[in-house]
């Protein structure tokens, strides 16, 4: 492999792990059968930036990313996660930060910023704290990916409690 390098992680199977995004790497086949080894083929591949994952929160095998959740599995809840999750792929990533957005009673923003992908313990305290029909926010989640490429995911997921 030109532009990267190759992990085997078993008899014929490999982990390709380019060395730069966007650049163009080459995968060349040989074989050794025959005493020998005889060239295959090539195929040249542009490797791309993983697009940004969705956060979520686990409840169960579920992932939960925005609307309606039970208290019960609010309260169960201990991590915030992000991964792509598209039919095709399914990578997780790492969340370094995140902030919750919760409102007063006078309907002031109280941001509680986590450092790191638990809940924090404030956090948890206003999660016990909200009725039915209340809601918080997650926004500013920090995650980096399986390319170590550090990103703040756009958007944001709205909880409400049900």
């Amino acid at each position: 492999m030109s532009g990267g390098s190759f992990t085997p992680t078993g008899p014929g199977k490999y982990i390709a792990r380019p060395s730069a995004v966007g650049k163009d790497v080459t995968i060349t086949v040989s074989s050794t059968a025959t005493g020998k080894p005889v060239r295959m083929g090539e195929f040249t591949f542009h490797v791309r930036k993983l697009p940004n994952p969705t956060p979520y929160i686990k409840i169960g095998t579920d992932r939960f990313k925005g609307g309606n959740m039970a208290k019960g599995d609010l309260m169960g809840a201990t991590t915030l996660h992000a991964a792509i999750d598209d039919g095709l792929l399914d990578i997780e990533f790492k969340v370094t930060s995140f902030v919750a957005v919760f409102f007063d009673n006078m309907g002031n923003r109280v941001p509680i910023v986590s450092n790191g992908a638990s809940f924090s313990p404030r956090q948890q305290e206003l999660f016990r704290k909200l009725s039915r029909s209340k809601s918080f926010f997650i926004t500013q989640v920090h995650a980096v990916g399986p390319d170590g490429i550090a990103r703040t995911l756009p958007g944001g997921m709205e909880v409400v409690v049900k």
